[in-house]
């Protein structure tokens, strides 16, 4: 198959289509409507001579030979960007994209190095790169990283994936918190409180796994809901009379209101580790990835010795 614009541009809607799960949530992706996504498709499949996808009633889904092309467009895409970086590179200076991914609200943390970092790269000499930045879970994070759609992950990623390199980043403080009208809240003596919970539904944050609730088994029924997003479990810890932990940098406005009450906060807190992540199969990073990673990394630093000198105050 010799590839012409037309059938890159063809092939950047497959791309869009299978990772948007289906024709209708790529409409806003591609802004397009269905109709046009579809005789786009079907302009593919004429051209490659095959079907790539089933869709209709049953719902979307890819052929054997579909799931064998996708992997091969992601590989092209990658190649492509790979040439347009290095390509930038020889004009000197940072120029092309940088892609970025991180999870939900990390950017009103105080104490995240990831803003600080982000301004110090945006004041580098000669710095042309643009920016794409978004806000993924976890696992969409380090599934962006394999699939070259990120160049970079910032957030809690505890689940190794093969391929991929990670970097402590920072600690984020958590507290256990429900809504001021739960039952836990009125309790006072902390034995009877710390004997109620295991017992209490709770909110889990999917990717924490069982890092999120040490003292509930795995099956446990009281884990009545499952998120990929802090202001998810925000909601349902305000609504639906469940217990959740939060960021206390997030939770502090319901806190300071009253309307969120911490639970055994001198013994039920923790600091969840953020990590930066990285494809590690990359011989050298373009220079704007370069610049971007020393950042973080500055700015981690300077963070750590402003907590030592504050410990030693």
């Amino acid at each position: 198959m010799v590839v012409s614009d037309i059938d890159v541009r063809l092939l950047r809607v497959f791309r869009a289509v299978v990772e948007a799960g289906g024709f209708a949530n790529s409409q806003a992706i591609l802004n397009v409507g269905a109709s046009t996504i579809s005789t786009q498709m079907s302009q593919l499949e004429t051209r490659l001579g095959y079907v790539v996808c089933h869709r209709g009633r049953s719902g979307f889904k890819l052929t054997d030979k579909g799931e064998m092309l996708y992997r091969l467009v992601v590989d092209f895409f990658h190649s492509v960007h790979n040439f347009e970086m290095q390509a930038d590179e020889l004009r000197g200076g940072m120029n092309g994209q940088l892609r970025i991914g991180f999870i939900d609200n990390i950017v009103n943390d105080p104490t995240s190095p990831f803003r600080p970092a982000i301004e110090k790269f945006r004041q580098q000499p000669r710095n042309n790169a643009r920016l794409l930045m978004e806000v993924l879970p976890p696992h969409e994070l380090e599934r962006g990283l394999q699939e070259h759609r990120i160049d970079v992950a910032v957030g809690i990623l505890y689940s190794r994936v093969q391929g991929l390199s990670y970097e402590p980043l920072y600690l984020q403080r958590e507290v256990l918190v429900c809504h001021r009208d739960h039952p836990l809240a009125a309790l006072k003596d902390e034995g009877e409180l710390a004997a109620a919970l295991p017992s209490s539904p709770k909110v889990l944050r999917s990717f924490l796994g069982t890092h999120e609730f040490p003292f509930a088994s795995s099956g446990n029924q009281t884990l009545i809901a499952s998120v990929s997003h802090i202001e998810a479990a925000a909601l349902l810890i305000l609504t639906a009379g469940v217990i959740g932990f939060l960021p206390l940098h997030y939770a502090r406005t319901w806190l300071d209101s009253g309307e969120m009450v911490t639970l055994l906060p001198g013994q039920l807190h923790r600091d969840t580790q953020f990590f930066v992540a990285t494809r590690a199969q990359q011989d050298r990073h373009p220079p704007a990835l370069h610049a971007l990673l020393g950042c973080l990394r500055e700015a981690r630093d300077q963070r750590d010795r402003t907590v030592a000198e504050h410990c030693a105050v």
